[in-house]
């Protein structure tokens, strides 16, 4: 039982009304929590299922990039063709920014593009352009899924941090509060059973003496 109370310096009234106030703080608390993890699991589900599709997406832009550049190759020679891809490039960076969402910080990432040289090969211009433009977006959609995938990786590690601190209240402080209080209010229960019981011997002492006296 004594491994279930919490440490109290004296068993005093005061003592009870500052437990009953704590308790009354760490449910507020769990409940908070628990409503912060049914919209951080919340969030984490919807996440899970955008890196799903955005994977399938990915797979497809893949499929139809690989088409597009065989197309390029029986068109035109392998020489024109890489000549082509070399003079035709564009210079991009990568934009990392972050947001905040139920107090976690998560990455946002956004290619940026900048304008493409001109190219004299005229010739492997539309067959070539179509496929670098499919690469383009696949690389878009390469830093889309990182992104997503990072925001599941750390809104779990919160959603396992806030099930630990629900938990812990859940298992741990709020039973030994409510036990601690029920410890103290069965001490006081019975100091009141032994100040009536001492009255009442202290009374029939007194009407004994009066007696006698008479």
């Amino acid at each position: 039982m004594s491994q279930q109370l919490l440490k109290i310096s004296r068993p005093t009234k005061i003592e009870l009304i500052r437990l009953r106030r704590r308790l009354a703080i760490a449910r507020r608390l769990h409940k908070i929590l628990k409503d912060r993890l049914v919209i951080l699991s919340q969030e984490l589900i919807s996440l899970v299922r955008e890196a799903i599709n955005v994977r399938e997406e990915l797979h497809k832009k893949l499929c139809e990039c690989q088409e597009l550049t065989m197309k390029s190759y029986l068109t035109h020679t392998v020489d024109v063709v890489e000549s082509y891809i070399v003079r035709r490039h564009t210079t991009k960076s990568l934009v990392v920014g972050s947001r905040i969402f139920a107090g976690v910080k998560l990455p946002f990432y956004e290619v940026e593009t900048g304008s493409a040289v001109a190219s004299n090969y005229i010739s492997a211009a539309v067959s070539s352009e179509l496929s670098i433009k499919c690469y383009e977006e696949t690389l878009k959609l390469v830093v889309k899924l990182a992104e997503i995938e990072e925001s599941i990786r750390l809104i779990g590690n919160e959603v396992a941090r806030t099930k630990r601190r629900a938990n812990a209240l859940e298992y741990f402080l709020i039973p030994r509060i409510l036990n601690t209080i029920k410890y103290l209010q069965g001490k006081f229960e019975e100091r009141e059973r032994e100040n009536k019981a001492r009255m009442k011997r202290i009374k029939e002492l007194l009407e004994l003496r009066a007696g006698g006296i008479a």
